[in-house]
């Protein structure tokens, strides 16, 4: 027999069997996710003290502390899969000073030209309870006023949130 004839069959025959394996590993994902419903949200607001101490609440309004607040949301699954694409929109009134990542090249966030929107796109993993979630924390530069996030699970928009940075005392 030819190795030849033989090791391109056997080069055949392994491009089918990844093509194969990768579109069934993209048909469960995708399939079980659109099997999963949103059972319950929140939206947080964290202040920490700068000593380690933090207090979190649901509210829609985050205190422009830079490097002390943040603010994200939480989305536990009924029926939650073993993994989960979402994609979350963060829009803001206007650009940053600066983008955490925004020179990265791996960062998993892509910027809009305006700077005003940040897309991310991944994959998360439900915990035991089938709790996802994905924050951001305020910084020196970051601008006030109204904001939103928008999350998607499999390119289906679940949650609408919207809310305000205020400077204290405003």
């Amino acid at each position: 027999m030819n190795a030849g004839i033989c090791a391109g069959w056997r080069g055949l025959f392994r491009q089918a069997t990844v093509a194969a394996l990768v579109f069934t590993a993209g048909a469960w994902l995708t399939g079980a996710a659109l099997g999963a419903e949103v059972a319950e949200v929140e939206f947080l607001v964290s202040v920490s003290d700068g000593e380690g101490n933090q207090r979190s609440i649901q509210a829609d309004v985050v205190p422009y502390l830079p490097d002390r607040a943040c603010f994200g949301w939480r989305l536990r699954l009924a029926g939650a899969p073993t993994l989960v694409r979402y994609r979350e929109v963060l829009t803001l009134p206007e650009a940053p000073a600066f983008w955490t990542g925004e020179d990265d090249s791996y960062s998993p966030h892509k910027y809009s030209a305006d700077r005003t929107t940040a897309t991310t796109e991944e994959f998360a993993a439900p915990d035991k309870d089938g709790w996802i979630s994905s924050h951001w924390c305020i910084a020196e530069g970051d601008p006030v006023g109204a904001h939103s996030i928008d999350v998607y699970i499999d390119d289906s928009l679940v949650r609408h949130f919207a809310f305000e940075v205020k400077k204290l005392g405003e």
